[in-house]
């Protein structure tokens, strides 16, 4: 895994964790934008992995 994966994997986690510790619906839907965009950064650096970066 590399560097950028690594970054992201972290921020995917810390967004797991601030979701799963708020009950406003507004900050948990954001949240949930937030690691889409994520894993879909993750998913672009190594587009031959398809599928692999979203399984983390």
């Amino acid at each position: 895994m590399c560097d950028l994966c690594r970054e992201l994997d972290y921020k995917i986690e810390a967004c797991r964790r601030l979701e799963n510790s708020t009950n406003d619906e507004l900050t948990r839907e954001a949240v949930a934008d937030l690691i889409r965009e994520y894993e879909e950064d993750k998913a672009k650096l190594h587009p031959n992995q398809s599928g692999e970066a979203s399984r983390g």
